[in-house]
């Protein structure tokens, strides 16, 4: 019998299974099942299998639940979609420009030309009603990389994004955009609450550091996960070139005005020490004759009562000791004459008279009478 008559006489009597060729199926299925069997085994041990990044740290979920954190290395997990692992890069450091783009990064950084954006962002009304233009740079790192994914926005905002050295890591594009509006939020209130003055001379360095401590306490608050590294201001100036002439010309006699006023302290400084010893010197030498004239008095005062006291046992005894003491003391300052009888015994010679004083011949040199 013929197949078409087979099948004329099936259509006639109806469709059974038993007209089902299982055999032939069967033969069939059985090497797509092995095949099938084989790949998934082989797609399992594959996913089992994975590697964190040096410069990364692996979050490991579970169904959706994060079950374990693990170091850089080669690790091994239940296979897909049991288990997913995200890594993320704990251990680099990550930037954000403000009010600026780098074009090209290196020993001579190329600046990309200032957008609109860039300059909306900069631009900023400082407390006594002036414009300032701030550009300042953010650096971070991801200190806890759970938060980090899970806890600012949502898991459409998990994606994975290539290093410069070819490699992909997961970053949620959620945090980037939140430290980006505290930031600039940040910034505002410090500039808002500064001095034209003070924003562009004396407080960048105060302003960064505020910047800094303000910025890690919101994202503290927001649970984002990452640790501010520092807060940089690149460029503090006036808004339009006019202005900023006048500004820099004000800057420079301020700076101008500190340099004579340290000159000024330092002169201050080094003459007063001068003066105080000086001082010091003047009261030691009025203190030393003090003493020293007060001693010798009372030393005087002593030796006349000791003498009074000698007098009153035996005063003519006293006044001739005292006498003859005065005249060994006087007698060896006079000046000597002796004169020769044969001179005739002339002393006025020897006298100051007439305004000159007297210069006797020595007396090898006296003349003898005729």
């Amino acid at each position: 019998m013929s197949s078409h008559d087979d099948f004329s006489n099936r259509r006639g009597r109806g469709f059974e299974l038993r007209d089902i060729p299982w055999d032939q199926i069967r033969k069939r299925i059985r090497p797509a099942m092995i095949g099938l069997a084989v790949a998934l085994v082989v797609l399992a041990g594959w996913s089992s299998f994975y590697r964190v990044e040096a410069s990364d740290e692996g979050v490991v979920l579970r169904f959706g639940s994060k079950i374990a954190t693990v170091p850089p290395g080669l690790h091994m997990k239940m296979p897909w979609p049991i288990d997913k692992v995200y890594q993320v890069p704990v251990h680099r450091i990550q930037s954000l420009e403000f009010g600026f783009k780098t074009a090209q990064a290196g020993r001579k950084t190329v600046f990309a030309s200032q957008t609109t954006d860039d300059l909306e962002v900069a631009e900023m009304l400082t407390g006594d009603l002036n414009l300032a233009h701030v550009e300042w740079v953010v650096q971070y790192r991801v200190k806890d990389p759970v938060m980090f994914l899970f806890k600012i926005g949502s898991t459409d905002s998990v994606g994975q994004s290539v290093l410069p050295s070819g490699m992909t890591s997961d970053v949620n594009a959620a945090v980037p955009d939140t430290i980006s509006d505290v930031s600039e939020s940040v910034m505002r209130k410090l500039v808002g609450d500064s001095s034209i003055d003070y924003v562009l001379t004396i407080g960048r360095v105060q302003l960064a550091t505020e910047a800094e401590q303000l910025i890690q306490a919101e994202l503290d608050s927001f649970e984002a996960g990452v640790e501010i590294i520092t807060v940089k201001l690149q460029t503090t100036s006036p808004p339009t070139e006019a202005v900023q002439d006048a500004f820099q010309e004000v800057n420079r006699a301020r700076q101008k005005k500190e340099q004579v006023v340290n000159e000024a302290q330092g002169e201050r400084n080094s003459k007063i020490p001068a003066a105080r010893g000086a001082k010091d010197k003047a009261i030691a030498e009025a203190e030393g004759y003090q003493n020293r004239v007060q001693l010798e008095t009372l030393g005087q005062t002593n030796a006349f009562l000791a003498q009074l006291a000698e007098y009153d046992k035996a005063p003519d005894v006293t006044r001739k000791r005292l006498y003859l003491e005065a005249m060994e003391e006087i007698l060896p300052g006079v000046t000597k004459f002796i004169v020769s009888e044969q001179a005739g015994g002339n002393l006025l010679q020897f006298l100051p008279i007439g305004g000159a004083s007297a210069s006797p011949l020595p007396f090898e040199q006296v003349a003898q009478p005729p």
